[in-house]
């Protein structure tokens, strides 16, 4: 009795993981050589004016050394690699390893925080683009379907290589990380480490970049989160060409209207962002927006959370005009706002300013 419960529950649980199609082993052996380790090193400084020689007297460390691990993808022959802005944000010095295990330095040539995407290079001593190096292909994230088998690459724990499969579990992800969340979600193993690494369909094309784990002891627990490869493509020339993401901004902090900031204020409105600041000089405040203001629409497209305004605003470009729909006591205003571009330093701004 006991060997037939035993069989019935190894059947069901071989039954709830998708079967590995019988070419994988060549499908995984032809992108091997496109994915790379990428180990970061972050110097961190406790010098104190004026207490060099006491620290020194007393053997106490001034700088040290912090490494990351993570993963990457080449995308061309050039020496190009996506990864995730995390992985490097902070990085003095950035090492790739390679499948054949050559080891190359990596210049960061641009990072956009917002998306958590980097764009490196790997370069040999000479400063130069390395040879054979085998770029990877990058699929349409917008034709992958829900429960479609998908397998990782990466770098979990140190462990190089690594292969996992699964499926698509859902997409089009809002997990509360920034304006612009919109994962592919897969059951497919990834840990610490997978970070930056590529996901494949089964056609050898990356569709996601392996981003975010959800768990409650930090490893794998089913529920793992990549950026879709075609945001990723949209930013691409503006990481090679500026190093950033020019993104405009209007300069304002704001709250969403909700029944308790209605009835306080006894608002006009039930929907909207409530306005309570403005970052003087900034592109809202010399259009004429004044603490108070309902920010009802942009571009004639509602807007009721953050999140939303922020998306409409990516569309545009700094030194583009806008058009803000906004209601001020019983008026209703169309406030054209000429955008600028987002401080470089945006971690000098206020947080939740848009």
């Amino acid at each position: 009795m006991c060997a037939f419960y035993l069989s019935i529950f190894f059947l069901i649980n071989a039954q709830a993981s998708p079967l590995p199609p019988a070419n994988l082993p060549d499908l995984v052996e032809k992108v091997l050589p496109g994915v790379m380790n990428i180990s970061s090193t972050t110097v961190i400084n406790y010098r104190v004016n004026g207490w060099e020689d006491f620290m020194q007297f007393w053997g106490l460390p001034q700088e040290r050394k912090q490494t990351s691990l993570g993963s990457g993808f080449l995308i061309d022959e050039d020496g190009y690699v996506l990864t995730n802005n995390h992985v490097v944000s902070q990085a003095n010095e950035v090492m790739v390893t390679l499948q054949d295990k050559r080891q190359f330095r990596a210049k960061i040539i641009g990072k956009d925080p917002k998306m958590d995407l980097a764009l490196i290079q790997i370069q040999d001593q000479k400063g130069k683009v390395p040879p054979k190096l085998f770029p990877v292909q990058m699929g349409n994230s917008d034709a992958v379907r829900i429960a479609e088998p998908v397998f990782a690459v990466g770098n979990p724990f140190g462990l190089q290589h690594t292969v996992t499969m699964g499926i698509i579990s859902a997409k089009n992800r809002t997990i509360g990380l920034g304006p612009f969340d919109n994962y592919l979600q897969t059951d497919a193993s990834i840990n610490p480490g997978n970070s930056g690494g590529p996901l494949f369909n089964l056609k050898d094309e990356v569709i996601g970049i392996n981003a975010v784990i959800f768990s409650r002891t930090g490893q794998s627990g089913g529920l793992g989160f990549a950026i879709p490869i075609n945001e990723a493509k949209v930013i691409l020339s503006d990481l090679k060409r500026y190093g950033r993401v020019p993104r405009p901004w209007l300069g304002v902090l704001s709250e969403r209207i909700n029944p308790a900031i209605e009835q306080y204020y006894h608002l006009s409105v039930s929907k909207g962002l409530l306005v309570y600041n403005l970052v003087q000089d900034g592109p809202a405040e010399n259009a004429g927006i004044k603490q108070g203001d309902i920010i009802t629409a942009l571009d004639g497209t509602a807007v009721e959370e953050r999140n939303d305004l922020e998306k409409l605003l990516s569309k545009h470009r700094p030194k583009e005009t806008a058009q803000l729909k906004i209601k001020r006591g019983k008026k209703t205003l169309e406030i054209r706002i000429k955008l600028e571009e987002l401080p470089p330093r945006v971690e000098e701004l206020p947080q939740g300013i848009i």
